[in-house]
């Protein structure tokens, strides 16, 4: 039994250093860390893919829900947090989360996957081919639109475990923020999309069978416990170490990295 748990928490702990440190140095979310690593150590003990992707997505949201809340207040200080959008977005991102968490907890295990190696690749992809569009200095006028693409950032985001930012930082910086106040307006965003997804998943989850121990629905607690309590002491590592790095080939190895762990994804179960 000691092994056994061994083997769990060691890589989860790993992991959670690792999120914390790229997090702090990229400003990519824990998420699309966490979710392989977890879908690869659930696997191998033998817990059904359906079970494993939920879990893995759940515990994500459950984790990035607890650091947000520091990298918030942060952000809040610097003044880098534009509550314009946030007034603004806040109802379709939490809309978006609770529409896609419900959808990820009743279909197929194996859609989950392929989900998250299509989104997870164009975030790859994006990182790749450093794309940079300005399409103008101020938010949409429009109502709708604006809940249009606050709900999408939402839906996209939790059914894959991840804070956002990857979509909502080139989106603010598209529509004319600077990237202090993008990066800092995505991390309230996805404290919005975090906290709505996990508490779906744990309502989704609540009578599901098979469950890893410890865990509240869909959301395992030693997962999110072990991850969230070391990235929350790596990730202001990773942020005074950004200054001392080449930021755009560590973008690179990250995205060539991330791609690999999706080719491998797609080989192993399909």
């Amino acid at each position: 039994m000691e092994t056994e748990l061994l083997r769990f928490i060691i890589p989860i702990l790993i992991t959670g250093f690792f999120s914390g440190l790229l997090a702090g140095l990229l400003g990519v979310g824990g998420g699309i860390i966490i979710i392989p690593v977890v879908f690869y150590i659930l696997t191998n003990f033998n817990y059904s893919t359906d079970v494993v992707m939920r879990v893995a997505i759940a515990s994500s949201l459950a984790v990035i829900f607890f650091t947000s809340i520091s990298s918030i207040y942060s952000h809040y200080k610097l003044n880098n947090i534009d509550i314009l959008v946030i007034k603004k977005w806040f109802i379709g991102v939490i809309t978006g989360s609770i529409c896609g968490a419900l959808f990820a907890s009743f279909i197929n295990g194996n859609m989950l996957v392929i989900f998250f190696v299509i989104i997870a690749s164009f975030i790859a992809f994006n990182m790749l081919l450093n794309i940079n569009i300005v399409i103008t200095k101020h938010l949409p006028k429009s109502f709708l639109i604006n809940n249009i693409i606050s709900f999408l950032i939402g839906y996209f985001s939790v059914l894959i475990g991840i804070g956002g930012g990857s979509f909502s930082v080139p989106i603010l910086t598209a529509f004319g923020r600077n990237i202090r106040r993008a990066v800092g307006t995505s991390a309230t965003i996805g404290f919005f999309i975090a906290f709505p997804g996990f508490i779906t998943y744990i309502l989704t989850g609540w009578l599901a069978t098979d469950l890893p121990r410890y865990s509240l629905g869909y959301v395992n607690l030693p997962i999110v416990l072990s991850v969230a309590s070391i990235s929350i002491l790596t990730a202001p590592l990773g942020a005074r170490l950004s200054s001392r790095v080449n930021k755009r080939i560590l973008k690179v190895f990250f995205a060539v990295f991330l791609l690999i762990i999706c080719i491998n994804l797609i080989i192993e179960n399909f």
